[in-house]
């Protein structure tokens, strides 16, 4: 992800990588060749001098303590989902931004930039109130992940994206999983919002491609998102289209977008986007589904009033 992101930043006018870490030093090395950047150890390539905002697209778990570090700093950054390994390292990082007093982070939910999301958005506008979001998630992994992995590097898109359609917070979760022979999980999740609509999230992590589809309805109507345009083959009397494995194809322009958006931000001192309290209601209600899941009842999600940095 790391990689992906850097070379979207080579593209951009007046960006400069100065400097990539990574815990594999060969990658480190590999991707530092390919940008025209130097190797810093991980700890403190965020203190560096020449270092003006920070991408932080590292594991899970030190995704809080780089992000703090970077606040701290003052120093913009980029951070990838989720914002912390913990609702407690979220709720820490959302502390230090309050506590500096001013926006600084962009949190990685491309789906806002999505070609496709975004029509879906703008169609609802003359559709009236939301009465019902459904999400389908589908993954292509060649091993089973633990289940609370699957919560926080996956299901959380889904759940920002109902919150980021809806404008609704979830309030209750209800989490239904099948558990298949191979190791792999099917997931359902219910969520209640506070409007009383409902938000639905399918997932699939051993699906038979990579594939993410948005359905919503309205009083006045529906809108869904059309499968991701593919080329289609035509052999041997059949015709076949192929949906693709990764969800870098699918979601290429996303990517690219929200870093071309986040650059503009940078040159500007003006964030935009998904934001701390994006990242942390999310992680909140993923936790929260994860405990649903295992205690086998609906849980209530405990959010705490929004900070008014992010009103």
């Amino acid at each position: 992800m790391g990689t992906w992101h850097a070379h979207n930043l080579m593209a951009q006018s007046g960006i400069e990588v100065t400097a990539v870490a990574d815990i594999v030093e060969s990658a480190a090395d590999t991707l530092a060749d390919a940008v025209n950047a130097r190797v810093e150890p991980a700890p403190g390539i965020v203190h560096c001098p020449d270092v003006d905002a920070v991408l932080i697209a590292s594991s899970d778990d030190t995704h809080a303590r780089f992000a703090t570090e970077a606040i701290q700093l003052g120093k913009p950054l980029f951070l990838e989902k989720p914002i912390g390994g913990t609702v407690d390292q979220a709720l820490m990082v959302l502390d230090w931004e309050v506590e500096f007093g001013r926006r600084i982070t962009r949190v990685g939910f491309m789906r806002e930039l999505d070609p496709t999301h975004v029509e879906v958005r703008n169609t609802l506008r003359d559709l009236g109130p939301i009465t019902k979001v459904r999400c389908v998630h589908r993954n292509v992994d060649s091993s089973p992940r633990p289940l609370d992995k699957i919560f926080v590097q996956s299901l959380i898109h889904d759940i920002h994206t109902i919150r980021w359609l809806t404008g609704q917070e979830f309030w209750r979760v209800t989490v239904h999983k099948v558990d298949r022979p191979d190791g792999f999980h099917d997931v359902l999740m219910i969520g209640e919002l506070t409007d009383g609509s409902i938000g639905l999230v399918e997932f699939e992590d051993q699906g038979f491609a990579y594939e993410v589809q948005v359905e919503v309805t309205a009083v006045g109507g529906m809108v869904a998102t059309l499968p991701h345009p593919r080329s289609v083959s035509r052999r041997d009397a059949a015709e076949s289209l192929t949906i693709g494995t990764d969800w870098f194809g699918r979601f290429d322009d996303a990517y690219r977008l929200e870093i071309e958006e986040w650059a503009t931000a940078l040159h500007r001192w003006q964030p935009s986007g998904p934001t701390v309290w994006d990242g942390y209601a999310a992680q909140v209600v993923a936790d929260a589904a994860e405990r649903a899941m295992f205690e086998r009842r609906p849980v209530d999600v405990a959010l705490p009033d929004r900070p008014a940095l992010y009103d």
